[in-house]
């Protein structure tokens, strides 16, 4: 699909601001995530100030900041260096958990008998948490991994392979699945394509916004899955607008599909990336110029 006709950046303010993202010391900032390219693209051009803060040392000063920490809960130590800034993008979101996103979690005592899927309580199958705890230098960090890499996945809320897992039925979900708290289990949503299935990937940075639809051969769309995409486009269902605003992100992508045709939040992320190995592919530089004016709003 050719998305080129949405190069062109929105207009931002003349006003030259200072931004600092508030970035994790184990990941940084990669130049592949959707904040990375608006602002080399888009902001410097025009004379913004952009910088990547990384660690727990006292950040620069500038006049907002936005906390890039692609864990599912942000350490309350990242999100005190927010305090710092007289604004904040997504301040308030502080939990991506499955816990937090999914309004249709089932427990084994629920009356739901259909297909289920079983998925990982941190986001990303918890990859970035595991990788953080095995950074770790202690005799009791290094024991702990140790014990990780040899012990039954799920004791510590993993699956095999990082996979999700469907069943046809409730009742067939294993006993460890309900015993696991990293572990949760919700009705088996798909939306069909034809002989394809699809998910609906929102991205917005305050009201500037597109949506990015992808297709799969398998019900679990994902990104090695994708055998197409639609055009982007703007039209979303007002109860995942709803939901946007419940989980109060002012930046960020939230996945969901159109199910029987009620909308259903299947994820939410406040670290975006596109994921196309090309990171200057004119899908990816499309999204990230249709949410590049977002940056406006906030510094009125």
């Amino acid at each position: 699909m050719d998305d080129t006709w949405l190069l062109a950046a929105p207009a931002i303010i003349d006003r030259r601001a200072t931004v600092v993202a508030l970035a994790h010391k184990v990941f940084g900032l990669e130049s592949g995530t959707t904040l990375s390219i608006i602002a080399r693209e888009y902001w410097a051009p025009l004379g913004y100030r952009f910088l990547a803060h990384r660690g727990l040392k006292p950040p620069p000063p500038g006049d907002l900041a936005i906390p890039h920490v692609p864990l599912t809960h942000l350490p309350p130590r990242y999100a005190a260096l927010t305090a710092r800034y007289p604004r904040v993008i997504n301040g308030a979101v502080t939990n991506v958990s499955k816990r937090r996103i999914a309004t249709d979690l089932l427990t084994a005592d629920d009356s739901y008998s259909g297909a289920v899927i079983v998925k990982t309580d941190l986001n990303h199958a918890g990859i970035a948490e595991r990788h953080v705890r095995r950074t770790r230098r202690s005799v009791l960090a290094r024991l702990a991994a140790a014990m990780e890499r040899r012990l039954p996945r799920h004791w510590f809320g993993c699956l095999p392979q990082d996979k999700y897992l469907v069943f046809d039925r409730k009742c067939d979900v294993p006993d460890w699945v309900w015993r696991s708290r990293g572990l949760v289990v919700q009705p088996l949503h798909v939306e069909r394509r034809g002989d394809l299935f699809a998910v609906h990937q929102w991205y917005f940075f305050g009201s500037h916004e597109c949506v990015s639809t992808m297709l799969a051969n398998s019900p679990i769309v994902k990104l090695a899955s994708v055998v197409d995409r639609l055009p982007l486009y703007w039209d979303v269902p007002d109860a995942i607008r709803r939901r946007r605003a419940e989980l109060k992100f002012d930046y960020g992508k939230l996945d969901y599909i159109i199910s029987d045709g009620v909308p259903v939040l299947l994820d939410a992320n406040n670290t975006p990336n596109e994921g196309l190995e090309d990171r200057r592919h004119p899908r990816t530089m499309a999204i990230c110029a249709a949410l590049a004016g977002g940056l406006s709003e906030f510094l009125r």
